[in-house]
């Protein structure tokens, strides 16, 4: 099943529990905005693939103490 996540927290809503009455896989369509404007973005930087599978980041996160 392919859903469209829409542009408002409650098309997600209605798009993620559509998704969780479907017996098989689900994928949902989340938009995402890229550009100048200050309130596209969530004000963070860093790097993003986090988690034991990735080394580089593994290291780095233990070197600056987290």
């Amino acid at each position: 099943m392919v859903l469209d996540g829409g542009a408002t927290p409650e098309t997600l809503l209605t798009a993620l529990n559509h998704a969780g009455k479907h017996e098989g896989l689900s994928l949902i369509h989340v938009p995402v905005y890229y550009g100048s404007d200050p309130l596209g973005g969530m004000g963070v930087y860093g790097r993003w693939n986090v988690g034991n599978w990735c080394d580089e980041v593994q290291s780095l996160r233990h070197k600056i103490g987290l």
